[in-house]
């Protein structure tokens, strides 16, 4: 699944490098909406109909997948875990790369330059992003997680505390997320446009600043294991690799050789 500000065919080079390798796979590269302005315009709950559009009207993946989320395309396929895993074509296993798993922040100690937000975003303020028609206008607000106001976040972001199951608690998403065999994480210390990096995987700035990470297991939704990401590392099924790579550098043949073995399933 393509990133933000991106369409499918960004995918390409991938997707042949991969089949290269293994010739006999298939894939389903998935769009979203008309790719590159959906991403930015559209709310999260919209962009996963579109995904889940694209699974459902695949026969191949009936009996279930291996998902691959790039970025934004991370945010997608864990929305599909959570929300339709035992309703559609199931996640077999779980892959991203770069994706803001544990929210996107920029703006206070921590820069927005270069980041990978709209422009605009880096000039409101937490009760403009956090209004209806923000949240609804911009999707990547649908993840914004602004440690100097989680009560606004977890109040009026529109997506990631459901799916964070900080709110309407539910058991059947946790269900869901631990449903495939194994998670694999991979970020990088020089990813250069998700903040902070480590949402890679599940880390989320501390409460009240933004230059102090906390790490996956830090977290209070990791500690009262409120979707079950506790449970499936303590089961050790979650992998985390730090890639050294930029956010832009998914499809080159440094991370192909890292991504590649996790493809094959026993």
């Amino acid at each position: 699944m393509h990133g933000f500000d991106q369409h499918a065919d960004q995918m390409s080079s991938l997707v042949n490098q991969i089949q290269t390798l293994i010739p006999d796979i298939y894939i389903r590269n998935c769009e979203v909406g008309d790719g590159e302005n959906a991403t930015v315009f559209m709310t999260i709950e919209n962009q996963v109909n579109e995904l889940i559009t694209c699974i459902l009207n695949d026969p191949k993946l009936a009996n279930g997948f291996i998902a691959f989320g790039y970025s934004n395309g991370g945010m997608l396929m864990r929305s599909y875990l959570e929300h339709f895993n035992h309703l559609g074509p199931k996640i077999l296993r779980f892959i991203t790369y770069s994706a803001p798993l544990g929210g996107f922040f920029c703006g206070g100690s921590s820069t927005c330059v270069e980041k990978a937000i709209p422009p605009i975003l880096d000039d409101l303020v937490a009760d403009i992003i956090y209004t209806r028609p923000l949240q609804t206008l911009i999707g990547p607000t649908n993840y914004w997680r602004d440690p100097y106001n989680l009560d606004l976040y977890k109040k009026h972001c529109a997506y990631l505390p459901a799916l964070e199951n900080i709110i309407n608690y539910s058991q059947q998403m946790k269900d869901n997320f631990l449903s495939p065999d194994l998670f694999v994480f991979f970020g990088s210390n020089n990813d250069g446009a998700i903040s902070p990096w480590e949402s890679a995987w599940f880390g989320a700035f501390s409460d009240n600043q933004d230059e102090i990470v906390l790490q996956m297991e830090e977290r209070d939704v990791y500690a009262q294991d409120l979707f079950g990401l506790k449970t499936l590392n303590e089961q050790e099924r979650v992998k985390r690799i730090n890639t050294g790579l930029t956010h832009l550098q998914f499809d080159t043949k440094e991370f192909v050789g890292m991504f590649v073995p996790w493809l094959v399933m026993e």
